[in-house]
């Protein structure tokens, strides 16, 4: 089995419940800039949902962008170390999906929760669910 989502942009209504889900697996509370995965909403246009693609990420640019190497990749999971990281943004600017967003001066970013996302379980319209491998 595979580390990637699966999307069906036009299923997506732009409800944001992956992000709170997400917030509340994390932190315990409702906090939007907590979520790992951000719903950019452009009605009438299709959202833009920023979360970090893992297996359908080539060469993951964040790993080789980060000084201190505070980010790594295991069994297909990209993680930030957090207590690692020192803030440059340089793995924010690395990401093309926009996955990584700063949080109290630290990189933050999906970390597929251990392989049953929160956010996929939240998503009444399955616009964003695992993908195959």
């Amino acid at each position: 089995m595979g580390t990637r989502f699966a999307f069906d942009f036009e299923k997506c209504t732009e409800c944001r419940r992956c992000m709170t889900a997400c917030s509340v697996v994390k932190i315990g509370v409702v906090r939007m800039a907590d979520s790992r995965i951000d719903i950019v909403r452009r009605w009438p246009e299709l959202p833009e949902i920023r979360v970090c693609r893992f297996d359908d990420c080539d060469d993951h640019p964040c790993i080789a962008s980060c000084p201190v190497e505070a980010i790594s990749e295991a069994g297909g999971i990209v993680a930030i170390d957090r207590e690692a990281c020192t803030g440059c943004e340089a793995c924010v600017d690395a990401c093309s999906y926009h996955a990584i967003r700063m949080n109290e001066g630290t990189a933050m970013k999906c970390d597929f929760c251990a392989g049953d996302p929160e956010c996929v379980k939240a998503c009444v319209t399955v616009a964003i669910a695992k993908g195959g491998a």
